[in-house]
C-alpha cells in the first residue's frame, strides 16, 4: 500500500511539472503570471539581504551537493553499506542528468539583470532539483536514527526551510523565474518517489556487477 501511495505522488508530481513545462515551452499567460508573483515576493533588494542571498544560495549549488553525495556515498561504502553508496549516488547523478537533458531542449534564457553570475539555461532549476534530492538523502539515512517523533519532525522542517531558502535565493538573484524553481521541485520529488517505488530492483541491478567482481 505505501509503495503504491509514493508511485500515485510520484506520478502527479511528474503531471504536474509536464503542465508547467508545457506552459513554460509555449510561453504562457500564467506562467507570466507565477513568475512575476515569485519576483515581486522578493522585491525589493537591498545590498546586504542580496549578499546573504548569495552566500545561502552556495549551498544549493549541485556541484557541492554532488561533491557532498560523493562523500557520503564513500563513508557508505566504507560502512560495507554497498547497496546504500550506489543507490544515493544513482539518484542524485542520474536524476541531475535528467535536468540537463529538460534544460537543453526547452532552452529558456534565464531572467534579466541577474545579481549573481549563472551560466546555462533555466528552466528547470537544477540548484532547486539537487538540493531536494540531497534533503531526502539526508533525511532517509538520518530518520530512522531517531526514536522521538519530535526529533523527526524537526529534521524534516530544517529540511522544507533548506530547500524552500535555496528556490526564494534562485529567484531573488535573479537567477531563475518562479516557474523554473517550481519546475526543479517538482522533477525532484517525481524521480525521489517513483525511483524508491522500484528501489528493490534497481538496487539489484545497480549492485550486481560488483558482486559478480567480488565472486
Amino acid at each position: 500500500m505505501k509503495k503504491k501511495l509514493t508511485l500515485t505522488i510520484g506520478v502527479i508530481c511528474w503531471l504536474l511539472f509536464v503542465i508547467l513545462l508545457t506552459g513554460v515551452v509555449h510561453h504562457s499567460m500564467w506562467i507570466n503570471q507565477i513568475d512575476q508573483f515569485g519576483f515581486q515576493l522578493l522585491h525589493p533588494t537591498f545590498p546586504n539581504e542580496t549578499q546573504a542571498m548569495i552566500v545561502l544560495t552556495h549551498l544549493g549549488d549541485p556541484i557541492i551537493l554532488q561533491t557532498a553525495t560523493i562523500i557520503l556515498a564513500l563513508y557508505l561504502w566504507w560502512q560495507n553499506r554497498l547497496n546504500e553508496s550506489l543507490w544515493y549516488v544513482f539518484l542524485q547523478f542520474i536524476g541531475y542528468s535528467l535536468v540537463i537533458l529538460i534544460k537543453y531542449n526547452v532552452l529558456r534564457i534565464r531572467p534579466s539583470n541577474k545579481l549573481f553570475p549563472a551560466n546555462g539555461y533555466s528552466f528547470p532549476s537544477g540548484h532547486t532539483f539537487a538540493t531536494t534530492i540531497f534533503v531526502f538523502t539526508v533525511l532517509s539515512l538520518l530518520l530512522p536514527y531517531l526514536h522521538h517523533q519530535s526529533g523527526k519532525v524537526i529534521f524534516r522542517i530544517f529540511g522544507a526551510l533548506w530547500i524552500v531558502i535555496i528556490m526564494a535565493t534562485r529567484v531573488y538573484l535573479h537567477d531563475h523565474f518562479t516557474s523554473d524553481v517550481i519546475g526543479g521541485l517538482l522533477l525532484a520529488c517525481g524521480w525521489w518517489l517513483i525511483m524508491n517505488s522500484f528501489r528493490h530492483q534497481l538496487s539489484q541491478w545497480l549492485i550486481k556487477p560488483i558482486t559478480k567482481i567480488r565472486l
